[in-house]
């Protein structure tokens, strides 16, 4: 359990670092895509289990997208 005080703190920093809160967020984001529990309930989980052949097709595209921006940003 997070005590408030720990809340407020965060509150109050996330507040103070609006950029990194966004990237954070970004960050979870996509991971939350590519780490999903396909067996959990939840909406996401269902409609990748609808179309599991397009949720391959598109974790390879991301693959290459992240490979081709580490080249990108290496340069």
């Amino acid at each position: 359990m997070v005590s408030e005080a720990q809340k407020e703190a965060t509150k109050k920093y996330r507040a103070e670092n609006p950029l990194k809160k966004t990237y954070w967020d970004r960050k979870g984001q996509a991971r939350g895509f590519i780490t999903v529990d396909l067996k959990r309930n939840t909406k996401l989980a269902q409609a990748i289990n609808e179309n599991r052949i397009q949720y391959i097709n598109d974790l390879k595209e991301l693959q290459g997208d992240i490979q081709q921006r580490l080249k990108d940003l290496q340069q």
